[in-house]
């Protein structure tokens, strides 16, 4: 392994065939890498010949089936293995596809895959391979992320689900498209539902309600989109390991319709040996980035966001209720009081506001308080400042104007604009 400790000019390396190079860089670094001659890849998704790609605060790596030369500047780590997985995961790939061949043959639906493990073994990394390697036969699955720390698609906190129907990003995956169509008013934006909290451990009731509407969604799209539903969903998760996760993993299960419950077939798949374990710091300068990325873009794309004075008055704040105590300490034969999916207004204290991520809920104003939660998200806005005394709040959006809803859901993220 070679760590670099200073900036260095470009320069060449040769990949043999079914090799890998894999790299990382820091978020506050940026690294260009062109393939110059052959075939190459990242997760799925095929690299342009002579064109330039930049990197910033990724772990990745460029696979070659037939050899390729590269063309790289300074990596924060950098190294060759030609010891890779890749193969098997090709091969689910093909089996997954044959699914879809048949599918077409019957008139039945295409696969509908639950990628499940620990927390960093590449869960994320494999789903964009799938996704990359459909999309390439024509396919346009179904991509959905239940991983609510990082918000591979959208905003942390979020389950969200996109249709796969364009090249995912090599430099940016697939936050790219879906935070520029946010922060423009798209209609290709993705699906989103607020859980608001980045452990599903934290309210195992409300991630699966968001979760089942998640789901009642993606396979009404199924029904709806013949295209879709031959291609299939792709199912990304977070580390449901422990005796919650399984619960939870039996309910992603049941409510998208897995392999058909109960005709389901477990495949274990290696991890790659370019899976590295990601820190907290990391975790947190990603979900940083990834907050950052909504308002004020990416690499490629430049945004610039609105500040706007918001009366408090205008509209109506949310946050999501706690259990009351848990059954454990409560006297034989009571049951607990909870309130884990019930919104609860905030009419004072709006300081808890303060540096907070608001989700824009996509209800009417004469939505019930006890389906608010089953509405999905129309935007996100940024806090950046409260003055109770005035009633006055002040919002970072990236889009001008007023709100489209009036309905606001705090979770637990908070962020500190740069």
């Amino acid at each position: 392994m070679q760590t670099n400790t200073s900036a260095e000019p470009p320069r060449t390396i040769e990949l043999d065939s079914e090799h890998e190079f894999r790299f990382e860089v820091e978020f506050n670094k940026k690294v260009t890498l062109k393939l110059l001659k052959g075939t190459a890849e990242v997760f799925g998704t095929e690299l342009a010949i002579n064109v330039t790609y930049t990197f910033t605060g990724r772990k990745a790596a460029v696979y070659t089936w037939h050899g390729c030369t590269l063309e790289i500047s300074f990596f924060s780590i950098e190294y060759t293995a030609n010891e890779t997985p890749m193969t098997s995961y090709l091969n689910t790939h093909l089996a997954l596809q044959q699914i879809r061949e048949n599918a077409k043959q019957t008139n039945d639906q295409g696969p509908r895959v639950l990628v499940v493990g620990p927390h960093d073994v590449g869960k994320t990394s494999l789903c964009t391979l799938l996704a990359g390697y459909a999309l390439r036969q024509g396919q346009k699955p179904i991509y959905v992320s239940l991983d609510t720390s990082e918000g591979s698609i959208t905003m942390p906190g979020t389950v969200s689900a996109t249709n796969i129907s364009t090249i995912i990003d090599v430099e940016e995956g697939f936050g790219a498209s879906a935070t520029t169509a946010a922060s423009l008013g798209s209609s290709t934006m993705p699906l989103a539902y607020y859980y608001g909290y980045e452990n599903p451990a934290e309210n195992v009731n409300l991630f699966k309600l968001v979760t089942s509407r998640l789901a009642h969604t993606v396979k009404c799209r199924l029904a709806e989109d013949d295209e879709s539903q031959k291609s299939g969903c792709i199912i990304d998760t977070a580390g449901l390991i422990d005796h919650v996760g399984y619960d939870l993993i039996q309910h992603i299960i049941a409510e998208f319709d897995v392999n058909e419950n109960p005709n389901i077939q477990v495949v274990k798949l290696a991890k790659s040996g370019g899976v590295v374990e990601r820190d907290k710091q990391f975790k947190n300068q990603l979900q940083r980035s990834k907050i950052q990325e909504y308002f004020y873009g990416t690499i490629k794309c430049d945004l610039s966001p609105y500040s706007t004075i918001l009366n408090l008055n205008d509209v109506n704040v949310w946050r999501v209720g706690e259990s009351m105590a848990p059954s454990s300490a409560l006297p034989l034969g009571m049951e607990s009081i909870s309130t884990e999916t019930q919104v609860v207004k905030v009419d004072s204290s709006y300081e808890m506001c303060l540096h907070s991520i608001l989700a824009i809920l996509n209800a009417e104003n004469t939505t019930p308080e006890s389906q608010l939660l089953e509405t999905n998200v129309a935007g996100f806005i940024y806090v950046s400042d409260v003055d109770e005394e005035r009633m006055k709040m002040t919002i970072l959006s990236p889009a001008p104007g007023r709100l489209p809803r009036k309905h606001l859901l705090l979770g637990s993220f908070k962020w500190l604009e740069a």
